[in-house]
């Protein structure tokens, strides 16, 4: 116990190391957009695309100033609070459990693939999860207006996690009815000022923008309408075998963590009905819940615990050593070819990279249109039959892997 601190110090410095020894690189076009909007915020113009992320945008904006490179800004924010994650988690559960439950949580996280996921992918996740779990924490030690604010830094970071806030505020109504008055007021409080910051840049133009951006989120790209993939295969994988321990944490509830055991149990349903299975990232908070679950749980057989999490995390950390996204290492290839490309991924990413005229593959009859007509290169992260291909593997889980073929 005496050296717990130094223990996560010095570990905590490792990973950032490791993180940091990548370079920045685009994992998809939704991280070119936020690195665009850290230059020149407009929602309109996809900079980045709706709902904004201004809590991610102002941040990256301040970074900004001293590093003058929005990508690499994008990197250092989002890795950095990837990074602390597993940190707030040991004070968390240190605070709810004991430390024996905290130090566990703390290492299957700090190890998790899913946290490189999180490091590596320049998006809004890391910092709306960091943000959240830092809220979480500043409740659980009575910090009541530090926690309404940080809950709105989190929730216009990533406004996804809505199902999380909305769960998290009946909570208090039952059980901390106290704190609700001092969390809502600085909650409000954010919510005008990072609204304003949009309507300011906007105005009434992104009301539209919601509107058509959420009807299309919901009918035609959002919910994995297009996915080869379903959450049944993202769900009961390799790495996530350890994770049939949950299957114990039914049967002893520790009733201390009833919010978290409800996070979880409407944070699935929600993933299940409303978002993507083609992103697996969208499972990590279910991941970084289980953690703080089985953790909680099971401590007190951590010699066991900690061993069986470790020899999976690191089998699947090590099936990966690409440095590069696929996307990057593709428009490195394409540079000096001379033909049209075909793709329904990373299409931005490649007009900005790289000269040759990129076509979007989802509008089918144009694309069988110019096929016939001209000389293509086809990218596409199904494994294509009967044609030879070039392969580029993601850097982590979760990451696609492409193929490149004429």
């Amino acid at each position: 116990m005496r050296y717990e601190k130094l223990f996560i110090s010095i570990t905590t410095i490792c990973y950032a190391f490791y993180i940091f020894s990548y370079p920045p690189s685009f994992y998809n076009d939704d991280s070119l957009f936020l690195a665009q909007g850290i230059d020149f915020f407009s929602v309109i113009d996809f900079s980045p695309h709706f709902p904004g992320y201004p809590a991610l945008i102002i941040f990256g904006k301040t970074i900004n100033i001293f590093v003058e490179d929005s990508k690499l800004t994008l990197f250092i924010l989002t890795a950095s609070s990837a990074i602390l994650i597993p940190t707030v988690i040991y004070f968390l559960v240190k605070k709810i459990v004991n430390y024996e439950a905290a130090l566990v949580a703390y290492i299957i996280s700090l190890t998790s693939p899913y946290l490189i996921n999180l490091s590596l992918t320049m998006l809004s996740d890391s910092m709306g999860l960091f943000f959240f779990l830092l809220g979480l924490y500043c409740l659980q030690v009575n910090e009541d207006k530090k926690a309404g604010f940080i809950f709105a830094i989190a929730l216009f970071s990533r406004p996804s996690y809505l199902i999380l806030f909305v769960l998290g505020f009946i909570y208090l109504l039952f059980y901390k009815k106290e704190s609700v008055k001092n969390i809502l007021i600085f909650f409000c409080f954010g919510i005008v000022f990072f609204l304003g910051f949009i309507f300011i840049n906007e105005g009434f133009l992104y009301i539209i923008e919601a509107k058509r951006f959420i009807i299309g989120h919901f009918n035609l790209w959002g919910t994995g309408q297009n996915s080869e993939i379903n959450w049944f295969e993202n769900i009961f994988q390799f790495s996530n075998i350890p994770y049939a321990l949950l299957i114990y944490c039914i049967f002893k509830i520790n009733y201390s963590l009833k919010l978290y055991y409800a996070l979880f149990i409407f944070y699935l349903l929600w993933i299940l009905l409303a978002q993507n299975p083609d992103n697996i990232r969208h499972i990590i908070p279910l991941i970084l819940l289980s953690n703080i679950l089985i953790a909680s749980a099971l401590y007190s057989y951590k010699y066991i615990i900690i061993p069986l999490f470790l020899i999976f995390n690191l089998l699947t950390i090590s099936n990966f050593s690409q440095n590069y996204s696929p996307i990057e290492n593709i428009a490195k290839d394409l540079k000096n070819e001379d033909k049209m490309i075909i793709t329904n991924r990373g299409i931005e990413i490649l007009r900005v990279l790289q000269p040759n005229t990129v076509i979007d593959k989802y509008y089918s009859h144009s694309t069988n249109y110019l096929q016939t007509h001209n000389q293509t290169i086809t990218i596409s992260t199904l494994k294509p039959k009967n044609k030879k291909y070039k392969e580029y593997r993601g850097r982590f889980l979760g990451e696609h892997t492409y193929y490149l073929y004429q």
